[in-house]
């Protein structure tokens, strides 16, 4: 029975199952991997393990982090002591190939000793972006202000208008009415409300290139012309929702799966935590659009599964709240209610990663070559490990 066992936990893996098999074991293992930000202490082992295992391309990111950890000889000689290949030599190995523990190692001997690596540090510099880009999503897009127009030139006025020639007087998403026009009768049994312009990607990625680089990273393909221009206003770009189903969506508690054309309704929350109006909602109810009197562009089914993925990721990493924390923060930064040492570190994370915005370049350097982004930064990070053995 142990020589089974064993032989189980010595199979063959491919570098995605690789890394969610080293990262979910470290978690086991109760090992972190400490960052800080914004005065908080952040884990980068939960949120790397979420982004290989609920990303929207986990292929490649895993490659694009097993690229920076490869990346020089001291790296692959430190990792060939209890990893091999399979069907060729230790470098910088593509996600075509596999895996497998050093003999006699199994693959929670592999994860033991990945914890005492020199390099750990090139994990938090794979995952810190890609946490501010949750953040950043996180973050209400703002609507376009006439400075704005150059950038995104639809009127929200004008997309909330294009919604409803799509969809019908109803949000397909709590089936709320609008509340224009006369009182039908009987009455709408979900109510009327002023209904919304609810951008899928947040209007604020067209102002901010970084964003758009982890995007782009994120989902694996260019999402450049995707985000920028009349293009983050357009109706596939956006729902028809009322205000409470609107804060919902903006706080990822539920997302649109796109499938052959069909739209289905994805939970990521306790139900309890949804508005009323999700009552005649369940999960994976199919969700039907373009019912309106024009034909209108649906809902873009790389921008609602990215999204999806999005929420995944803060759920399955346990991001989410601490994000809502940091940003509860920031608020009180810019209203000049938090002082001292705290603000002060409230205030460097948001203004670099603002600065960083307004440069419209990551302080990161960016490899594009291949079509592969990462960090060869040598700035130190403050990086803390702490492990528990149970």
């Amino acid at each position: 029975m142990t020589s089974s066992v064993q032989h189980i936990d010595n199979e063959e893996k491919t570098t995605v199952d690789t890394l969610i098999t080293i990262l979910a074991r470290l978690r086991a293992r109760s090992f972190s991997l400490m960052f800080e930000y914004s005065n908080r202490s952040i884990d980068a082992i939960p949120i790397a393990d979420a982004l290989l295992d609920e990303g929207y391309d986990p292929n490649g990111l895993s490659n694009d982090l097993w690229t920076q950890l490869t990346n020089t000889y001291v790296k692959r000689a430190q990792l060939s002591q209890f990893l091999r290949p399979a069907g060729g030599s230790f470098s910088r190995v593509t996600i075509l190939r596999g895996f497998t523990p050093r003999t006699p190692l199994t693959w929670d001997d592999v994860a033991e000793r990945f914890q005492h690596l020199t390099f750990l540090d090139e994990l938090v510099r794979w995952t810190l972006p890609l946490y501010e880009m949750l953040i950043d999503l996180k973050v209400k897009g703002k609507s376009p202000t006439p400075s704005d127009r150059n950038t995104a030139s639809r009127k929200q006025k004008n997309l909330k208008q294009l919604l409803l020639a799509r969809d019908g007087q109803f949000s397909v998403v709590g089936g709320v009415m609008e509340d224009t026009g006369p009182l039908p009768i009987p009455a709408p049994p979900n109510g009327r409300a002023t209904l919304h312009a609810a951008h899928i990607i947040p209007f604020s990625a067209s102002n901010r290139s970084t964003l758009r680089v982890m995007l782009s990273k994120f989902a694996g393909q260019e999402m450049e012309t995707v985000l920028t221009g009349q293009s983050i206003n357009d109706p596939s770009n956006a729902l028809l929702l009322d205000a409470l189903t609107h804060e919902a969506f903006d706080k990822f508690k539920f997302g649109l799966e796109c499938q052959d054309g069909h739209y289905f309704l994805r939970i990521l929350v306790q139900r309890g935590d949804l508005p009323l109006q999700f009552s005649q909602h369940f999960e994976g109810d199919e969700l039907f659009f373009g019912q309106g009197p024009e034909r209108v562009a649906l809902p873009s089914a790389l921008l609602c599964n990215i999204r999806l993925a999005v929420g995944r990721v803060l759920s399955a990493s346990g991001a989410a709240e601490t994000i809502d924390k940091i940003l509860e923060d920031e608020d009180d930064f810019n209203c000049g209610n938090l002082e001292g040492y705290y603000g002060l570190r409230v205030g460097a994370s948001y203004l670099e990663r603002e600065l960083r915005a307004l440069q419209g370049l990551d302080e990161l350097a960016i490899d594009r070559q291949d079509g592969i982004i990462y960090s060869d930064s040598d700035e130190d990070l403050p990086v803390t490990t702490h492990a528990i053995c149970t």
